[in-house]
């Protein structure tokens, strides 16, 4: 049989790019250390399968951008700079790395991620990841860990089982998740993926339950789209959030559309943009992101 791999920026899943599990950068709407979003995601090629391996002739890649989101509901508008990236740092294995600079609810913060990808064998990859911010609305500290099994002759369907810990830097809020999920990688250049979440928030052991859905489509050096949805019930307002009527504020349902394009310019750069929309009983968001991309 013969052993196929992936671009790595979809060595966790096909929908990396803003799955809710193994996270590279923290968001603020959700329950603190619930929803996050990952460096973009890169389908495989007509002849892929996957591993934590990159394309021939690329080692790593550099993006560097910056997002805008506004509000409802009396919130201000948010801000955000960040770099962040992937190495190969020896076949089968990959390190990803996050870095931003966030403005959310009239407050700055920075949050740091770092998370490994490693190839245990011709059907299984692992991930682990850590990351930690600053602020209030970001997690004092998070950890994933994570495991994917490659199914069938061609290994086009791959399944994954996510455990995350966190604890907001509230002092208040610590929440604990299991992500399981299904994806089929696609001879024709698309990925599907979907899964389910479920999550207990504490105080009070709130349990919530999300379902996502994602497609991404393109070839690598030449365009990538992706497009994710997920809803579902979230346990507590991030700290700074301001909420008017609309109940008591615990265990309520959100919704979470995002899009992304990721175009090559040249051999080796290119730009990306995206745009997303949120909403809960409380308040609606709003975004826009744009960065520039290096493979090298």
């Amino acid at each position: 049989m013969k052993t196929r791999t992936i671009p790595t920026t979809l060595a966790l899943s096909a929908a990396a790019l803003l799955a809710p599990v193994l996270a590279l950068a923290q968001a603020a709407d959700a329950t603190p250390s619930t929803t996050v979003a990952t460096p973009p995601a890169a389908p495989p090629t007509a002849t892929d399968a996957p591993a934590a391996d990159f394309e021939p002739g690329r080692r790593g890649r550099v993006d560097v951008g910056m997002g805008f989101s506004s509000l409802t509901g009396g919130n201000s508008n948010w801000n955000e700079q960040f770099v962040r990236g992937n190495v190969g740092l020896k076949p089968g294995t990959t390190l990803n790395w996050d870095l931003s600079s966030q403005r959310h609810f009239d407050e700055r913060g920075t949050v740091g991620a770092l998370s490994l990808t490693h190839t245990l064998s011709p059907w299984w990859y692992v991930s682990v990841g850590a990351s930690s911010g600053s602020a209030d609305f970001q997690n004092k500290y998070r950890g994933d860990i994570a495991i994917y099994r490659k199914w069938t002759e061609s290994q086009q369907w791959v399944t994954g089982l996510a455990l995350m810990k966190s604890a907001s830097r509230d002092g208040i809020h610590r929440d604990t998740g299991i992500t399981a999920s299904v994806a089929y990688y696609s001879t024709k250049d698309w990925v599907g993926e979907g899964g389910l979440v479920y999550n207990k928030s504490n105080p009070g052991s709130v349990e919530g339950y999300r379902g996502f859905a994602a497609l991404t489509m393109g070839r690598e050096k030449q365009h990538y789209f992706t497009a994710r949805i997920d809803h579902g019930k979230e346990g507590y307002l991030p700290t700074g959030a301001i909420a008017n009527g609309a109940g008591d504020q615990v265990g309520f349902q959100s919704t979470e559309l995002s899009l992304q394009w990721r175009q090559w310019l040249g051999k080796d750069w290119g730009y990306l943009v995206g745009g997303q929309f949120y909403r809960n009983p409380y308040y609606n968001r709003k975004g826009v992101s744009a960065a520039v991309f290096f493979d090298f």
